[in-house]
């Protein structure tokens, strides 16, 4: 049976596993303490009591950890929510409503704000694709819905050749589009409450007999799933830096028409790539069921299918304290898978986070290509700085981890994928849980990080985050790396 080996999450800082900011506190915490003890040797108590102060403050802000982040890593995180919310952008309202009807631009709230629809319409001379044009950052946003099979109940060949058509298509991804303008992607799976009951209205218009015991059982059977019933539904979103196709667009004119021509080339060849991996598709999203996707998430009591594409946005949004966003009709919270299964794990592991959680919820991985010269400069980097920790620590006597050994290795394994010809990626998996209250979050949030916990995942809440990660986690809009720079791959 295959078995995914995720290599841990690397601890390994500047030196000997400290960061620079750490290292930086704790020197300043070290000079503090030798002053305070030159002062006390001269009399001066008082002043050595404050510089004492100051090198314990110095020493614990360097170190300690609070909620798996070091607290060096909360400080900025921690003085931004705190400027937010002085100048009072932790709050959104009322920007559907003072939106234009016809209007090119989304009111969305906070890193999402920059989007406008750009116009296109598909080969066919009808369809026409919502294309989310970002000026300010210069990329194309575009979401293909996707309806798979079901994994778990195929036979092992089956399950092999999925997995196998899917690696091929993230090599194509990563490599031959990678390398033709696309930025990143995202896969973002939601899980909604079945309002509808599709099982029971496919019943009442499909079945026959209606007077045999064989329907009756079916129509009892549907009638009880009802408060449970929930509906899947898959997303990729592509998105292509308008800067590495600044040659095609001229050639093309130059205009937003010319974007949008360039861009859907891209998305015919994407989509069909995905369908010889096995993967049923219904198209991409046009512009109004784009909008009621993106509407849905920030109003669940909105369960249209499709919405005016200036209404994407909510009514009004905020946060809620450190650990929570409200927005419109509901209440949610991201999480952060920053762990995953340290252990092997089958090809099925993630099942339990879709189905035995009834909750709704957004899991979203978003990753980025890393082109091959960076990837093997930071292969390179890596292995260098393992070697030098380790002679380091030998020479001073240190003990070295079984954890240090797995990453080490972990290295080693990653330098040979990429000399296989495998491309580098850069993810993140964040999961969404949007409740009707806070009391039902949290209750559902419970579950659902006794869900990750049984799948090998350790998850941290995002707090002082949450707005950013709900754009990030729960809308289709392959957002949530940091952009990147130089080596750090």
């Amino acid at each position: 049976m295959t078995q995914f080996h995720f290599p841990p999450r690397s601890t390994r800082g500047s030196i000997l596993g400290f960061s620079w900011g750490q290292i930086g506190t704790a020197v300043a915490g070290v000079i503090c303490l030798v002053v305070a003890a030159n002062l006390l040797a001269v009399g001066r108590p008082g002043a050595a009591a404050g510089l004492l102060s100051a090198a314990v403050l110095l020493l614990t802000w360097g170190l300690l950890r609070v909620r798996g982040r070091r607290l060096t890593e909360w400080t900025p995180i921690v003085i931004g929510a705190l400027l937010q919310r002085a100048t009072r952008q932790d709050r959104y309202r009322g920007g559907v409503l003072t939106a234009t009807p016809g209007t090119q631009h989304l009111q969305l709230p906070g890193p999402a704000a920059g989007y406008r629809w750009l116009s296109a319409v598909a080969a066919d001379g009808m369809t026409e694709v919502g294309l989310l044009h970002h000026r300010r950052e210069g990329t194309v946003t575009a979401a293909l819905a996707c309806a798979g099979g079901n994994l778990v109940l195929a036979d092992t060949s089956v399950q092999h050749q999925r997995l196998t058509s899917w690696a091929d298509v993230l090599n194509l991804l990563g490599t031959e589009y990678a390398d033709s303008g696309l930025a990143r992607w995202s896969l973002t799976a939601r899980a909604v409450p079945d309002v509808s009951n599709r099982a029971q209205r496919y019943l009442a218009r499909q079945g026959t007999g209606t007077d045999t015991s064989a329907y009756r059982s079916l129509a009892e059977l549907t009638a009880a799933a009802a408060p449970g019933a929930q509906r899947h539904e898959v997303f990729l979103t592509v998105v292509f830096d308008v800067r590495k196709l600044s040659a095609e667009v001229s050639d093309a004119g130059g205009t937003d028409a010319a974007i949008a021509t360039v861009v859907l080339d891209r998305l015919t060849g994407i989509r069909a790539a995905v369908r010889e991996a096995g993967i049923e598709t219904n198209g991409w999203l046009t512009p109004r069921t784009y909008a009621a996707v993106l509407r849905g998430q920030f109003d669940p009591d909105d369960t249209e299918a499709e919405v005016a594409p200036h209404t994407a946005g909510p009514i009004a949004a905020q946060a809620v304290g450190w650990s929570s966003y409200r927005h419109d009709s509901g209440y949610s919270q991201t999480l952060w898978v920053y762990e995953m299964p340290r252990q092997p794990v089958p090809m099925t592991w993630m099942t339990p986070l879709f189905t035995r959680t009834v909750g709704r919820r957004a899991v979203t991985t978003v990753a980025e290509p890393v082109p091959a010269q960076l990837a093997q400069l930071a292969t390179r980097r890596d292995k260098v700085a393992r070697a030098g920790d380790e002679v380091t620590k030998r020479r001073m006597r240190l003990v070295r981890t079984a954890r240090e050994d797995e990453e080490a290795r972990a290295v080693e394994q990653v330098d040979r994928e990429q000399a296989a010809g495998h491309v580098r990626y850069r993810y993140a998996t964040l999961v969404t849980v949007t409740a009707d209250s806070a009391e039902q979050l949290r209750h559902d949030v419970r579950a659902v990080r006794r869900v990750l916990g049984r799948c090998g995942c350790q998850a941290v809440v995002l707090y002082g985050e949450q707005d950013q990660a709900f754009v990030a986690g729960a809308l289709p809009l392959a957002r949530g790396l940091k952009p990147l720079r130089g080596w750090f791959a």
